[in-house]
């Protein structure tokens, strides 16, 4: 027998696997960056007193939606870590990473810290340089992640966890004892928030897409999104369980413990769930989402703004209609700028000029 002609339908069948695998992770992105614009829908429109900040309901959704969104993406990075590391070599993959997170970094903290600074100069008569240049060291709005993708790629380059059983191990345990204790706790500096999801971070490099493909793919797949999302909610409305940041209430053991137990079983859930919708036709639209995530994570601050003033002059004071025009266009307006910029070739609102 020819080998090339044994060869080739094993090569389809691989790419046909690896498209799966890819586009169940791409749907677990764009669930979670659907989330994340939801929260951030919410979050400014409790800012501006819209809606009750204050209010059970309000503070359920916050923290649900915080428990899962930002874990799942954490997760999901850290799958392609050790195949890129392998492939390329720990320094080729590091640094075009780290001068691409850089680069993103001071060109949207300077896009939105301008924003900010322009409208408190338009409404107040006042100009806060100083308010400006803080934005750097502080990480302005979602800007964090940069930060944090920075630091854990970093670690998990420079670690590489999956070289032997005893690293795995080692690295495992000191991974979540400094998430423990970062639980629940954001820092006012770059690379202080979202300490805590390192250790989704190191879970997706160990699991490989391999171990999440055993979640989105099987036949326990049903099982793993209803009863992951079954115990997360469960814990959510009956408990007070902390989120892995972004958390104002008191700082408990029981919170913390409760907290992992319901981000885990969120993100279990999510993962789950993204291998079921993988198989149906809403696996274009949210795959389309998730391979763009970047994108609308790092322009849906601006977005919101801009559907928050066009909606505010036209005077609608609907809150159905405020979080439907704020969700759509978090989604679309960063999809139509990325698009707009590679037809005219200025790609580098989100790519960077340095390879």
């Amino acid at each position: 027998m020819d080998p090339s002609t044994d060869a080739a339908p094993q090569a389809q069948l691989r790419e046909r696997d690896d498209t799966g695998r890819d586009r169940s992770l791409d749907v677990a992105k764009g669930l979670a960056i659907t989330a994340i614009v939801v929260s951030h829908v919410l979050r400014g429109l409790a800012a501006g007193d819209d809606l009750p900040r204050t209010s059970a309901a309000f503070l359920e959704m916050d923290d649900g939606l915080y428990s899962w969104h930002v874990a799942v993406f954490a997760l999901v990075a850290g799958v392609f870590l050790r195949p890129s590391v392998e492939k390329r070599g720990r320094l080729a993959y590091l640094r075009p990473r780290v001068v691409l997170f850089a680069y993103l970094y001071v060109v949207w903290t300077v896009i939105q810290a301008g924003i900010q600074f322009l409208t408190g100069a338009a409404k107040n008569g006042t100009e806060d340089v100083d308010g400006f240049f803080t934005a750097f060291p502080v990480a302005y709005g979602q800007l964090w992640w940069l930060g944090f993708m920075v630091m854990a790629t970093l670690a998990g380059t420079l670690v590489r966890p999956w070289l032997t059983r005893a690293r795995a191990l080692a690295s495992t345990l000191t991974v979540l004892a400094v998430s423990l204790v970062a639980w629940g706790w954001t820092g006012p500096w770059l690379f202080e928030e979202g300490v805590a999801l390192l250790i989704f971070f190191w879970v997706g490099v160990l699991a490989g897409r391999m171990g999440l493909s055993r979640l989105t793919t099987s036949s326990w797949t049903p099982w793993v999104a209803g009863v992951g999302v079954a115990v997360g909610v469960g814990l959510l409305v009956l408990t007070d369980p902390m989120p892995p940041s972004s958390w104002i209430g008191p700082r408990t053991a029981s919170a913390v413990a409760l907290g992992v137990v319901t981000s885990g079983a969120l993100c279990a859930g999510a993962l789950g769930l993204s291998g079921l919708l993988s198989r149906t036709p809403l696996v274009r639209p949210l795959s389309l989402l998730g391979e763009r995530s970047l994108e609308i994570f790092l322009g849906h601050l601006v977005a919101l703004t801009v559907a928050r003033s066009v909606l505010g002059q036209l005077g609608v004071e609907s809150m159905v209609t405020q979080i439907a025009v704020g969700i759509a266009a978090g989604l679309s307006l960063p999809l139509g700028l990325w698009w707009l910029g590679r037809r005219i070739g200025f790609p580098w609102l989100f790519a960077s000029p340095w390879k």
